[in-house]
């Protein structure tokens, strides 16, 4: 319901240049929830030795709702989508549910470590290329079944894992990877606009991380119709 809110406030602990850390706060955003981030950087900096304290395996992200912890990308998105308010980033219907499944696939096994490899400066922009060739391809030609403007038809779970990607991209200073592909610069002016699943007032792209909370060490909180 409108202007609900959860009684604690999770906590999330990750990183800004962690693709997927961008996922969970957008997930998070999406199904309007408040999130308290805690910075994780490299040789313990920030909130490493409270992030180990409760990351059972050193998974990062790690979200904490009291005295729950979920870790792996997959379960944190899940949860946030279970826990938050609107209607669920996982699609009813078996088909087009399928659909998002294989998309998450390509996205987070194939395409995702082209894309950090580019945001390390070691990447090769034609491998990232390619998967966004890929997804352009999907966008432009959806069979009937999958009735929408997004990956799936519906906006779900596979478009805020394209959407971590993409931001990538103009992180690295590839942006033209996403500008070039007609289908796929709709798709992302779409994602850019879309308003909260959750119908709070905020729209889950304004949390993704920037440059600047890279460079700055900075994890974005997330504050409802603050």
């Amino acid at each position: 319901m409108l202007g609900d809110h959860l009684q604690d406030k999770m906590k999330i602990y990750g990183n800004p240049a962690c693709l997927n850390t961008a996922k969970c706060l957008f997930t998070a955003a999406e199904k309007g929830i408040d999130v308290e981030s805690h910075f994780v950087g490299p040789d313990g900096a920030g909130e490493a030795a409270a992030a180990a304290a409760i990351s059972p395996h050193g998974s990062l992200p790690v979200l904490r709702d009291v005295d729950f912890v979920v870790y792996g990308t997959n379960a944190i998105m899940s949860y946030l989508d279970d826990k938050g308010f609107g209607p669920s980033l996982v699609p009813r219907n078996a088909v087009v549910r399928t659909v998002m499944y294989q998309w998450i696939h390509i996205a987070s096994e194939l395409a995702q470590p082209a894309v950090a490899s580019l945001m390390s400066g070691e990447g090769d922009t034609a491998v990232t290329s390619h998967w966004f060739d890929v997804l352009d391809a999907q966008l432009k030609s959806k069979p009937a079944t999958l009735r929408g403007e997004y990956i799936c038809g519906v906006f779900s779970l596979a478009d805020i894992h394209w959407a971590a990607l993409a931001q990538g991209c103009f992180l690295c200073n590839a942006g033209d990877i996403i500008e070039s592909r007609p289908a796929v610069k709709a798709w992302w002016g779409l994602i850019k606009a879309h308003p909260s699943t959750s119908k709070e007032k905020i729209k889950a792209y304004d949390v993704l991380p920037t440059s600047n909370d890279i460079n700055g060490n900075n994890l974005r909180d997330i504050h409802i119709n603050a």
